[in-house]
């Protein structure tokens, strides 16, 4: 190691914590649907006028006043997934299948009948308790091109920080830069240079692999009052997993074996792991046999997070440690954050997020016995998000602009039509979900959800099968832009190149539930 000009910088090179939350993991945790029985997938996530379904609880909780019975359900879900993304011309694939459980639960029902029935204004309560999962972060990419413009080091070098004595190697873009003899110092500046600076061209890559979702435990009451009104409330506790590893590459694409680089990997290891609360409040009214209007509020949800992560980098840089009479001139270096008892730094980092508030508005029109179709209008309130840091008050400031510059409300639609013959019944779904992006034809964003489905029922067992494909369209920055705002050594504001991301992602629902 370099330990000379580290010393300069322990105070900064070592800390307990790591910041690295942005405006991107925000919308990670903020993106959810409450559509979880193959039922409610089978009919575009539609699920807030028509009722009695699982999926109530998540999407309007007055749909369980619909129900004249108790149930209990489970829903495995398989995913299987494929993500393309091209750079800078050059188009690459990656593909991924899981098996995953979408909900399970039961609703328990008390309906008044015979006198009672006449004589009570409220017809039925209900109580339904169980899980569904709202979001599914089970995703691999990967994607490559050869890039004539820009460099990753040229992040690393704008992330070494000038201290008015030297300059603090910040983890752990500056750190790796300067340990991996990618960049180097004097007092005040950095002599930086790299293959792009001097006419020449890089090959860069990005992959990752990344697991977990978002869960929501809901715990809901609803009602039915005199047959027109439906009313219920929802209690959600989530809780959040997400692990992520990724991989950067850069190497020479000139062919010259005497310019000082060959290659760079850059690793990063994430874990967070969260807990929230929000709640729900739904109204359903039966205009007529045939009709029925619905609405419903969701809080924001109020969430705790903590992030553990780690870095390794390996570099190649052919004989510039010899040129600089290194001792050690092996062209390969191996760089870890280690703290001054020589031990490998994991940085944790805990924090809190409010993600956005919704609006669903509802409506849904019968074809008598042979079924129903249902539209649902969403708002979400992307732009009001919110983190909150314990004692860094500038980052958070920081932090919460750029998400009211990135993103706004989004409207989202979707439509279900449901057709029935004695004990059997289709289904299919559309729903469309805009972009949160205030930039949308720069980053896209939007997703469209093409489902079908079919259903039976048997006595009291009931079983549900839906088939779901979604096409969503993304953009993003290999590595993080060089701004003005964090470049304090002169190094240019460089154009980082978008990569074209284009998601096709396919599940399978199967619910099974028993009525009693």
């Amino acid at each position: 190691m370099r330990y000379l000009n580290i010393i300069l910088a322990s105070a900064v090179l070592f800390p307990a914590t790591a910041m690295a939350q942005n405006e991107i993991d925000a919308l990670r945790y903020s993106q959810v649907t409450g559509a979880a029985t193959a039922r409610s997938l089978g009919l575009g996530g539609a699920g807030g006028s028509y009722g009695g379904d699982f999926s109530s609880l998540s999407i309007n909780p007055a749909g369980i006043g619909i129900y004249r019975s108790s149930e209990i359900m489970v829903t495995p879900i398989l995913r299987f997934n494929n993500m393309t993304g091209n750079y800078l011309g050059t188009t690459s694939s990656d593909d991924n299948t899981k098996m995953t459980l979408g909900n399970f639960g039961a609703v328990f029902t008390t309906a008044n009948r015979g006198k009672n029935y006449q004589k009570s204004a409220w017809k039925a309560f209900s109580f339904g308790v169980g899980y569904n999962r709202v979001a599914d972060f089970n995703s691999h990419g990967y994607y490559e091109g050869t890039n004539s413009v820009s460099s990753m080091t040229e992040g690393f070098a704008a992330d070494a920080k000038v201290n008015g004595v030297g300059v603090d190697f910040v983890p752990p873009f500056g750190y790796f830069g300067y340990e991996g003899y990618l960049i180097d110092t004097g007092y005040n500046s950095i002599p930086y240079e790299n293959i792009i600076k001097k006419g020449g061209s890089l090959n860069q890559s990005k992959q990752w692999k990344s697991k977990g979702g978002i869960n929501e435990w809901a715990f809901s009451v609803g009602g039915n009052y005199m047959e027109k009104l439906m009313l219920g409330a929802t209690m959600g506790i989530t809780s959040y997993k997400y692990d992520r590893t990724q991989t950067y590459y850069e190497g020479d694409a000139t062919g010259n074996t005497n310019n000082d680089f060959q290659e760079m990997y850059y690793d990063e290891d994430l874990s967070t792991t969260g807990i929230g609360i929000n709640f729900k409040l739904g109204a359903i009214y039966v205009v007529n046999d045939y009709f029925r209007i619905g609405g419903a509020f969701h809080s924001p949800t109020w969430s705790s997070f903590s992030d553990v992560s780690s870095y390794n980098m390996d570099s190649y840089t052919e004989g510039y440690k010899a040129s600089l009479g290194a001792i050690d001139k092996d062209p390969h270096t191996n760089v870890q954050p280690i703290d001054q008892s020589n031990n490998t730094i994991i940085y944790q980092y805990d924090y809190s997020l409010r993600t956005p508030w919704r609006g669903v508005l509802s409506a849904t029109a019968f074809m008598g016995k042979y079924g129903f179709i249902t539209a649902d209008y969403e708002y979400a309130a992307y732009n009001s998000m919110r983190y909150s840091f314990t004692n860094n008050y500038d980052y958070e400031r920081i932090v919460n602009n750029a998400i009211k510059d990135t993103y706004k409300g989004t409207h989202n639609f979707r439509l279900g039509i449901e057709g029935k013959m004695d004990n059997f019944s289709a289904r299919a779904g559309f729903a469309y979900y805009s972009s949160p992006y205030k930039n949308a034809d720069y980053f896209a964003g939007d997703r469209m959800d093409l489902s079908a489905g079919v259903g039976g029922r048997f006595g009291k067992f009931f079983v549900d099968l839906t088939y779901v494909h979604s096409i969503q369209k993304n953009a993003e920055f290999l590595y993080p832009n060089i701004t003005a705002s964090n470049d304090q050594l002169g190094i240019r504001q460089t154009p980082v190149n978008l990569a074209d991301l284009k998601y096709g992602n396919n599940l399978v629902a199967l619910t099974m539930g028993v009525k009693f």
